[in-house]
């Protein structure tokens, strides 16, 4: 592809993501900057060339997208969106002022609200054990992908795409290298309708890369497992099966075991948390059972320490009422009192996290089977 001297935004975005982007990013990394030039950017600067796209004509675009380019409702878009198009355009001029496309880049002088951290999700104690009250209840094939997510802390990809040759089961250890997601299909073939495709890539990082050694509910579950793949099947597993895997022995489709989670959640009445979810609480009750931030880190696969302590580990309200109960006078004077009262003083009531109401036959099936 040859580009003129002065090529439109359009014009260089498509040059600069097949020539810089396809070749270098992950699937899931090039599926974020298409659908951020495609859906957002292109559409309304697509057809200004490059030495016109100046810092208050980004600065105008950026502003009208934060109040009305929601594109379900022609609503405001989040702020979280709003900077990740930003970086997308910011990434996309800045190569274009490197190949001499561009004098300067307009992105970095543009202003935008600032997104907060987005809310850790942990599962309580009480709720916590209504879940694994359901899951070894009966340990079905999709249960058994909420189980190795629980108490291994692997991403949702990194679970689905764990093999039986990742597994050494006279060690207790699985090697972490392979994640899968299903991604949108940008060159569809002649005759195909499918728009999304499973791809299978190297985990996140050369840290995530990893070797966990595990707990002994995973081996059991291993074995299981293995055990049941040779009655669905009529075989044992082969270096390249899956360990979790769907009822025709093969991938377990990441999506699917994400919305069935969703639906247990519903079933079971629980306040609804992603998949993710699972990977926040297995580091809290790491640390809560006196596991090292350090190691903690390294189970989870994080290049920093920073990281896990950041984003991860959050003292949850059960664990600061248990710290804080332990506290008390040194003195022998003081004697607790056998009774509170406070007449008239206000009560507040407990409020309940809403459940989304969700119409699903497994959600019925599962309200059924503990009721």
């Amino acid at each position: 592809m040859i580009l003129q001297k002065n090529p439109t935004l359009k014009e260089w975005a498509e040059f600069w993501l097949s020539t810089y982007v396809r070749p270098a990013a992950k699937p899931s990394g090039y599926e974020h900057y298409h659908d951020n030039l495609y859906k957002h950017i292109l559409p309304k600067l697509g057809s200004v060339r490059l030495n016109k796209l100046t810092t208050p004509r980004v600065q105008m675009f950026l502003n009208e997208e934060a109040e009305r380019g929601n594109l379900r409702d022609g609503g405001p878009l989040s702020a979280k969106s709003l900077k990740n198009m930003r970086v997308v355009l910011d990434v996309c001029c800045k190569r274009a002022v490197a190949d001499g496309y561009m004098e300067a880049n307009p992105v970095p002088a543009t202003v935008y609200q600032h997104c907060s951290a987005p809310k850790v999700e942990v599962m309580s104690d009480s709720n916590q054990k209504i879940l694994e009250e359901w899951l070894f209840q009966d340990v079905s094939l999709l249960n058994a992908g909420i189980i190795m997510g629980l108490y291994s802390g692997m991403r949702l990809g990194e679970v689905c795409a764990a093999r039986w040759r990742h597994y050494d089961a006279q060690r207790g250890c699985l090697h972490v290298e392979e994640t899968v997601r299903r991604v949108t299909k940008y060159q569809q073939t002649v005759g195909s309708k499918k728009r999304t495709e499973l791809v299978f890539s190297s985990v996140k990082s050369d840290s995530s890369k990893r070797t966990l050694y595990l707990p002994d509910v995973l081996n059991d579950l291993a074995a299981m497992q293995y055990e049941r793949f040779h009655v669905i099947t009529g075989r044992f597993p082969e270096p390249d099966d899956f360990i979790i895997f769907n009822s025709r022995g093969g991938l377990m489709d990441p999506d699917n075991l994400s919305h069935y989670f969703g639906d247990v959640l519903d079933g079971l009445g629980l306040p609804h948390v992603k998949y993710h979810a699972l990977r926040h609480t297995f580091a809290t009750r790491a640390v809560e059972k006196g596991v090292d931030i350090a190691t903690v880190s390294g189970l989870l696969g994080h290049a920093d320490v920073t990281t896990t302590t950041h984003y991860y580990v959050h003292p949850r309200e059960e664990a600061m009422r248990k710290a804080m109960t332990s506290i008390s006078p040194v003195t022998t004077a003081y004697a607790p009192r056998g009774h509170r009262n406070f007449p008239g003083f206000p009560q507040t009531e407990p409020q309940e996290a809403e459940t989304p109401q969700r119409i699903c036959r497994r959600r019925k099936h599962i309200q059924e089977a503990v009721s």
